[in-house]
């Protein structure tokens, strides 16, 4: 990892907040974007040699990478997982039962001295208790929305806790939210059976995220022959006030269904998660996930999945270069637009100063070749992960 504080990087093709695109420099000076276009001399110098250089990926819904796991692993292992993967900031996501969870956050700020050791992590994200359905994970994770939980938590979190999923059904989740929103948390609605209703009171009480859409969801029962009935899944795509997550493997969202989501929701309320777990970016092969035994993975768009539960789904093999590929490859967008989806508009839902190549924003960068392989990841001003090292 370099130290340097004076960084230049010359001879790209650079992705400007309007997505139009121009070849020259960037100067990074103490962490920030200091110009665009052109640069001085500096410490250190990467000549782009014309490849693409786009704001650093964001990934806001991530279990594991390669064969660490939020609730057992490393954090600063994760990190260095997730940099080789284009990745400058992501937000560990905990799925397990409170007592559990509290203990994994304690362990993960002792360790990284409240986070302030790795700066690629944003915050701490949970996906358990507060659900209604489980998906991959088992009912002991679950748990009913208590004060006494939600503190214990919160005390667990140190603060540090950016994102909460819970399932707008469930008693108390409005006042769940209301208290949680009041402290800058930003709750999503998740493993859902809700009505419109139900839904239509979280976004009142101020949830403003919507987890993985399309995936544990239910899908609406025709009421009678001939009536096609309105289910939660059509509230969420017209509601502007949330923002919607996508799995983007074609797997856990047929390619339409993301073509719809793109249509119907304002520019900016469509991000792109990778909801990775354990076994996210190996080879296809056969592992042993933690508490879910063994695992199987065939290529970056099939998934995780369960060998001794059918091969069911426990999460998306994606890394965040895969999705970032995917929009383009498998989805028909921009390069621009695939940056946007896994970088600007997470950025803005949480309101980082990162997402753009812009004076003054974060030097937080990924450099692509012109075949959208990763060549280096700058994270901070920061050289964190460079090919070939």
């Amino acid at each position: 990892m370099s130290n340097n504080q004076h960084l230049l990087i010359t001879n790209a093709d650079i992705l400007l907040p309007s997505d139009a695109w121009q070849t020259g420099d960037v100067q990074i000076t103490a962490g920030r974007i200091a110009a665009v276009g052109a640069g001085a001399s500096a410490e250190r110098e990467i000549d782009a040699a014309g490849g693409y250089l786009l704001p650093g990926l964001i990934d806001l819904h991530t279990h594991g990478i390669g064969m660490v796991s939020v609730d057992t692993g490393s954090l600063q292992e994760y990190a260095q997982l997730e940099a080789s993967r284009g990745a400058t900031t992501f937000f560990p996501t905990l799925f397990g039962p409170p007592a559990e969870s509290a203990a994994v956050l304690e362990r993960h700020r002792r360790e990284t001295d409240e986070l302030r050791l790795l700066p690629q992590i944003g915050g701490f994200r949970l996906e358990s208790p507060y659900l209604a359905r489980t998906g991959a994970g088992v009912s002991d994770d679950l748990a009913p929305i208590t004060p006494e939980t939600t503190d214990l938590l919160l005390r667990a979190g140190g603060g540090l806790i950016k994102i909460w999923d819970l399932s707008p059904e469930l008693a108390y989740a409005e006042e769940a939210i209301r208290y949680l929103s009041d402290r800058h948390v930003i709750c999503s609605l998740a493993h859902t059976q809700a009505t419109i209703a139900q839904a239509r009171a979280a976004v009142e009480a101020g949830a403003r995220l919507v987890t993985h859409l399309f995936d544990t969801f239910v899908v609406p029962e025709m009421t009678e022959p001939g009536a096609y009935p309105a289910g939660l899944v059509d509230y969420l795509l017209v509601e502007d006030r949330v923002a919607c997550e996508i799995i983007g493997d074609g797997t856990h969202v047929h390619p339409l269904l993301v073509e719809k989501s793109f249509r119907c929701k304002p520019a900016g309320s469509v991000v792109f998660v990778t909801d990775s777990n354990f076994g996210a970016g190996l080879a296809p092969g056969v592992y042993d996930l933690p508490k879910w035994g063994k695992a199987a993975v065939a290529g970056s768009n099939n998934g995780v999945r369960m060998v001794e539960r059918d091969n069911g789904l426990a999460g998306s093999a994606l890394t965040p270069l895969d999705a970032l590929r995917n929009a383009v490859t498998l989805f028909g967008q921009s390069l621009a637009t695939a940056s946007r989806l896994c970088s600007t508009y997470p950025a803005r839902l949480l309101n980082l100063n990162k997402g753009e190549i812009a004076v003054g924003r974060d030097a937080d960068l990924i450099l692509l070749d012109r075949d959208l392989n990763l060549r280096t990841t700058i994270g901070g001003g920061k050289v964190i992960w460079e090919r070939g090292q």
